[in-house]
């Protein structure tokens, strides 16, 4: 009877050193996420504007500016309690509550790296594109 409950701890450490081990994974993938995110919001970044509609109390606006200084990422922030352009904007869009991001044409409601990434790289895209279809202004025929 003196075996049942060593083999209860065994059992009990097993599962500790388990969710330790997955937890520990967690963070590290959450961590690799977030560097490629920054990465690629830096490449795609040059000629264009992230702009963040906050305000001063909001707690998700003040994670997002951490995260945005903490990498050197440059991006405008409009308050919308302290300016009524921005209000207007911010009303405009019918967004309920801030951070509002704007990359080029796209808007999120919150802030996510992953999104802001992918969000300059397709304005990055549209940009390209553009450049390279033919206008009646850079067309070489007469």
């Amino acid at each position: 009877m003196s075996k049942h409950p060593r083999n209860r701890r065994g059992s009990l450490a097993s599962l500790v050193l388990l969710v330790l081990l997955v937890v520990g994974l967690m963070q590290g993938l959450a961590w690799w996420r977030d560097k490629q995110a920054a990465d690629q919001i830096k490449a795609h970044l040059p000629g264009q504007h992230i702009t963040m509609y906050s305000t001063v109390s909001c707690f998700y606006c003040a994670k997002a500016r951490a995260w945005l200084k903490a990498r050197d990422i440059p991006w405008d922030e409009c308050d919308v309690e302290q300016d009524g352009a921005c209000r207007a904007t911010f009303d405009a869009h019918g967004a309920p509550g801030t951070p509002l991001i704007r990359v080029g044409t796209r808007w999120n409601l919150g802030f996510d790296p992953v999104w802001l990434a992918q969000a300059l790289k397709s304005s990055d895209r549209a940009a390209d594109q553009a450049q390279s279809s033919p206008s009646a202004d850079t067309s070489p025929r007469p």
